[in-house]
Parts: C-alpha cells; structure tokens; sequence
C-alpha cells in the first residue's frame, strides 16, 4: 500500500506557507480519496449481534482487574475508530513520513481487522512442559520421577482461555462475518505476506483497486505543478 514520493514532504511545507488556498485545496482533494475507502471500510463493520456474545460484555468485575482486558468489542465505536488523515505523520524509525493514511484507532476494530491472519485456527494452546529429575535412595541408587510444571499467570503468543477451543471458535466467528483480504497490489514481485491482510481497511483498500493512491498521487502532482508555475510567473 505505501508509495513513496520523492521531495512531497517539502511540497507540502511549501505549499502551506506560500500558497495556503493550494494548501486547502491540494487536502480537499486527498481527503475526497482516503473518505471513499473509509466509508466503505466502516461499512464492513460487523453488528455487535454478529460477533460472539462474550466480546460485547463486561464480565464481572472485570474493571477493576489490575491488568489490561481484552478490548471488548462495540460496533459503532468500531467504526468511528475508522477515520483517516491528510496531514503528515511524524517519522518512522526508517525516517519516512506518511503525507495521507487511513487509521484503525479502537483497539477492537483492530482485533477484528487481523485477528487470524497469523494463526488462522487462533493461538496455540500453552502446553506446561513434562520434566524429568532424579532423586537418590541411598548410595549409587535413584528414582526416575516425571513432573509436569504448573502453567501460571499468562503466556505471550498462547491461547490463556480455560477453552482450548476459544481461540478458533472467535476466528471461525469473524471470518463468518467478514473474510481476511490482501491488499497487495497485484503484479508485484514476490510473496504477498500477511502485513496487509485484513477485513476492514486492507479490504475496502484492496477492493478499490488503487484508485484512491491515484488520486492522491494526481494531487500532489497537480499541486506541484500549478505552484511551481506560479512561482515562475512571480519572479
């Protein structure tokens, strides 16, 4: 999904200091692309009806529990979590900047845009390891004794459900209600991967083909052009 453009990041600060209406305008236009994929990304959303019970509610207590919960799902926050930007990001660790993007901000819109794209049965369950040790009854002799340790707290990357089964009856459920989609362009080099699969963005994204890159793409070229034009004209 990402292009880079050389030499857009200065355009854009150009742009907003000697040509504010080109500025607005240049946004509008951007903007007019990223809303298409957003609303259509937001209308992928399933109903809190659609999901399982257990991912609506709040159990007991639950709010005073010293650690994270699991964010529980709500359809209309999902999708007011779906929003988009035109203004530049800060850089990344690479030193790159994002001129437009579209954003996933609720936590649960995010679990159900990529839940089950690394594990598509959900995570394993967290099996203790068997252990084996030695004990001495008295001079030259032992005892085999097998143990199995104790699983406690939670496990990073394992299914800590007291179902075995949880992890893969909620991925069945979300790809019952909306399908994992790649939004790799299509003619690339290479393996798709998994980075840009999901049931939300990378969905509604994959599904307008590159329209909406276009778009922004003719933009910042036009803007480009009709400023430098300008600037000709005025020196």
């Amino acid at each position: 999904m990402p292009t880079e453009l050389e030499g857009a990041v200065q355009l854009r600060v150009a742009l907003k200091r000697f040509a504010p209406d080109l500025s607005k305008e240049t946004q509008t236009q951007m903007a007019a692309a990223l809303k298409t994929v957003t609303t259509v990304a937001r209308g992928y959303v399933p109903n809190n009806g659609q999901v399982l019970s257990g991912w609506t509610k709040n159990l007991s207590g639950e709010e005073n529990l010293a650690y994270r919960p699991f964010p529980k799902f709500n359809s209309v926050a999902a999708k007011a979590g779906i929003t988009y930007s035109t203004s530049p990001s800060k850089p990344n660790k690479n030193g790159f900047v994002a001129l437009a993007r579209i954003l996933n901000k609720n936590a649960a819109a995010a679990i159900y845009e990529t839940a089950g794209r690394k594990n598509a049965q959900g995570q394993p369950n967290f099996k203790p390891a068997s252990v084996v040790y030695r004990t001495g009854d008295g001079p030259g002799d032992f005892t085999i004794r097998y143990y199995q340790e104790k699983a406690s707290g939670t496990h990073k990357g394992y299914n800590n459900s007291l179902n075995p089964k949880a992890g893969k009856q909620f991925i069945d459920n979300l790809n019952s209600t909306g399908q994992l989609v790649n939004a790799r362009p299509k003619g690339l080099v290479g393996s798709p991967g998994r980075k840009l699969t999901g049931r939300l963005i990378f969905r509604a994204w994959a599904e307008d083909n590159g329209r909406a890159n276009s778009a922004v793409i003719k933009a910042l070229e036009n803007a480009s052009k009709m400023f430098y034009e300008n600037t000709r004209r005025t020196a």
